[in-house]
């Protein structure tokens, strides 16, 4: 290996061919991982529980606190890619809400999970990888910039979206039930505390942040390993057959529906590609613990984190090309 190369520039290389492969791969090791120790007994399908329950109210918010407060900066700049970002996380469940009341007419555990999951793409665990690989260090600072945008609505957003559905419909008694649930969510409070420590300047202590960081470290692998008890194999076929709408809206409509909004309100070159890089994600693996915290169908979330994940490697490559990378 050459010496006077930049790491960064062999990473990139690399990526550019198997970009898709190398992102996931490592993921669904660490789903078959959880269920290897389930199928052992190692793990049995009460720990999921356990997990989860863990990831809702303690990991998931440490991560999110401190991601959201690191990246609020200056965002007046951004205007356009505020408008393009805010503008698909309501586009986009409108057109899954639709779809879904027509396939799963009454369901509306499961009309509430498509309608939420539509905009909801693994941004931080494939995310900000995927754009490292494909556009290196300039596309890890528009990346850091769309993050600090995206993430307050990501997560307000798309978890209102589920709240208002789950229960059932608009009115004074469900906007204050839907209120009161939002308002004691972590998952909303973290998001919602960082960007406002960030914005006004309220310092937080470097210890408290490195134990943030090494509580939010835990995330990704709790998740795929409890994603990894509920799994079944052999329902993969069954699985797709299932989710197939809700696959295709989130790997190609959400998308291209953030590209388009990027046509209406332009950004730079390299701002476009990130954020259709992150929004091209499969579904988050989050979405499974909020639906098992929320009521909804968690079963159906978790087959849908699978799929999604189980088909990016043919999907992302295809976004990149157009995109022109």
């Amino acid at each position: 290996m050459r010496t006077d190369v930049p790491l960064s520039v062999y990473k990139r290389s690399w990526g550019e061919n198997l970009t898709g492969l190398t992102i996931i791969a490592p993921l669904v090791l660490v789903v078959v991982l959880g269920m290897i120790l389930r199928q052992t007994g190692f793990l049995v399908d009460s720990d999921k529980d356990r997990l989860t329950k863990l990831l809702y109210w303690v990991v998931l918010p440490a991560l999110l606190f401190r991601t959201t407060y690191l990246a609020g900066g200056d965002l007046s700049q951004h205007k356009n890619l505020f408008m393009a970002t805010y503008a698909s996380y309501f586009i986009v469940p409108i057109i899954a809400l639709g779809i879904s009341s027509v396939l799963d007419r009454g369901n509306r555990k499961k009309i509430a999970l498509s309608a939420m999951s539509s905009a909801r793409a693994n941004n931080l665990y494939l995310g900000m990888p995927a754009v490292f690989l494909a556009l290196g260090d300039p596309g890890m600072e528009a990346a850091s910039v769309y993050m600090a945008i995206a993430l307050p609505g990501y997560n307000l957003v798309s978890i209102m979206w589920g709240e208002a559905l789950i229960s059932g419909g608009i009115s004074f008694r469900s906007i204050r039930a839907m209120a009161s649930r939002v308002a004691n969510n972590p998952l909303i409070a973290a998001s919602v505390l960082g960007l406002a420590f960030a914005q006004i300047r309220i310092p937080v202590p470097e210890t408290l942040l490195v134990t943030m960081q090494l509580v939010g470290n835990m995330a990704t692998g709790i998740a795929l390993i409890a994603l990894g008890i509920s799994l079944r194999l052999r329902g993969i076929p069954d699985a797709i057959r299932r989710t197939w709408p809700d696959v295709l809206i989130k790997l190609f409509l959400h998308p291209a529906v953030v590209w388009g909004l990027l046509m209406v309100w332009p950004v730079p070159r390299v701002f476009f590609q990130a954020a259709m890089i992150i929004s091209a994600m499969p579904t988050a693996i989050n979405t499974f613990i909020l639906a098992s915290g929320m009521g909804m169908d968690e079963h159906y979330a978790s087959e849908l984190v699978a799929i999604t994940t189980l088909l990016a490697p043919i999907s992302i490559p295809i976004w990149i090309a157009l995109i022109g990378i």
